[in-house]
């Protein structure tokens, strides 16, 4: 038993060392830049309330709903460039959206100008969703492709903490302009960086391929790993790759189904809306913290979190990551729901327990890390084939910003409406529906190269 442990440590490191890893952190820069977008609402809105902008709550609420609205109409475009075009030139397109979004936030002067920029964030979400998991997905080697794609949260979540940091304390232009060197960085590293071995074998380019590889791999002699590639990319794009093929082929079928229901989990579970009203809620919820600290710990804590969760989650793997991940955080948002309803509704005096709300938070972010937070992304980049990857990412980018928009608004609603208890109850029925159904549809794709989960999507043993 040590000594098999032994070993797969062993051919752990030796991953790791055959994977660059400069070039999957810079790509995941990207993230970080779309992180500090999402958030921006959470620092922001208190200050829009006051003047000189003196919008209503309801106005702010539309700060949240336009991007996933903007990207349902950006998804089609960045699927067919990202076939046409390529991963990296992908990444580079959104890495442009993202500064034209924070100069509009910088210059903005009314509530229009923000709606635009959110509307442009949209897009680069868009482009985001689409291309980063498939650029992760064919880069890394299958031992580590699970911690590469977590790393990818990480960024995305330090993004959110930083944004909710320098907007607490900075004015929205000041904020704008500091976030606007995130994607301003990516673009110089990532500029240098390589290809997909995967997208010059689609495109019959074997020579690029191979040098694509040695920078991946950082070693010359790549011949197996490429020739192991081709064969796979070329079984897979004889396939037919249209759109009805999503739905007539079985291995496609059930990779749309699981990696929509994943990701609906994840959203129906609050993290959205509980991120992007961070500050608010703690203002509406009191408490000893200040609505900014409380923000800071929230998204601090999801930043430092999902450093640690990738061991958890290989541990467990990708179905006990979900259950897990789903039962926990909806016994966390229970008790949270329990509190907010003896505030708002009973005579009960919770003023000394004013940190409860930070604390139930806090669990369920570190329950949210370990499963939620990682596997809904990590499937998006691992269970589609070469030739439909593009399609499928069409199809469940526009699924996952529906439930975005529709979520967001919901719980803005409920909020002013009924008070946090509602919501927090909402979310809490949602996430222990999910951790039963995570049970029984969620795949093990852990250590499996892409290949070997078509052939156990299309229920080959072998």
């Amino acid at each position: 038993m040590k000594l098999t442990r032994i070993k797969s440590n062993l051919n752990r490191s030796k991953c790791l060392q055959r994977n660059n890893t400069f070039t999957l952190i810079s790509a995941s820069i990207a993230f970080m830049s779309a992180g500090t977008l999402f958030t921006w609402p959470s620092p922001a809105i208190p200050k829009l309330l006051l003047p000189p902008y003196n919008i209503t709550i309801d106005q702010a609420s539309y700060l949240t709903v336009i991007p996933p609205l903007a990207m349902i109409v950006g998804t089609p475009l960045f699927c067919i460039l990202l076939d046409k075009i390529g991963r990296k030139k992908n990444l580079i397109i959104m890495g442009c959206i993202n500064i034209v979004a924070w100069l509009l936030i910088a210059f903005a002067n009314n509530i229009y100008i923000f709606y635009l920029s959110r509307a442009i964030t949209g897009l680069g979400d868009a482009c985001g969703f689409a291309t980063l998991p498939a650029y992760i997905a064919e880069s890394a080697t299958p031992v580590v492709r699970g911690l590469y794609g977590n790393m990818m949260m990480i960024i995305m979540f330090f993004g959110q903490f930083l944004v909710n940091c320098i907007g607490y304390y900075c004015p929205i232009r000041t904020t704008a302009f500091i976030m606007l060197t995130i994607p301003i960085l990516f673009l110089i590293i990532f500029y240098f960086m390589p290809e997909t071995p995967y997208f010059y074998i689609m495109k019959n380019d074997e020579e690029n391929a191979r040098k694509s590889l040695q920078k991946l791999r950082r070693i010359k002699d790549v011949e197996m790993e490429l020739k192991q590639i081709t064969a796979d990319v070329q079984r897979q794009m004889s396939e037919s790759s249209n759109y009805s093929d999503l739905w007539k082929i079985k291995s496609n079928r059930m990779a749309i189904f699981v990696a929509n229901i994943a990701r609906i989990i994840q959203q129906f579970g609050g993290i959205s809306a509980l991120v992007v009203y961070t500050q608010y809620i703690f203002e509406q919820a009191g408490g000893n913290l200040s609505s900014g600290v409380s923000a800071m710990i929230f998204t601090g804590m999801l930043a430092g979190a999902n450093i640690f969760a990738n061991f958890i989650s290989d541990k467990l793997g990708r179905k006990s990551s979900m259950v897990v991940s789903s039962l926990f955080c909806g016994i966390a948002l229970l008790s949270e729901t329990i509190f907010f309803y003896l505030q708002d509704n009973t005579d009960i005096d919770v003023s000394v327990a004013g940190w409860f709300p930070v604390v139930g938070l806090a669990v369920y972010v570190l329950s949210f890390v370990c499963g939620l937070g990682v596997v809904p992304t990590l499937l998006l980049g691992e269970l589609f084939s070469t030739g439909i990857r593009s399609k499928a990412a069409m199809v469940t980018n526009i699924v996952f910003a529906v439930a975005l928009s529709a979520l967001n608004k919901l719980f803005q609603y409920l909020l002013t409406s009924f008070g946090l208890w509602i919501p927090f109850l909402f979310f809490t029925i949602c996430l222990f529906i999910g951790s039963i159904v995570s049970f029984f549809i969620i795949p093990d794709t852990k250590g499996k190269t892409l290949e070997e989960i078509q052939q156990m999507l299309k229920g080959n043993k072998k």
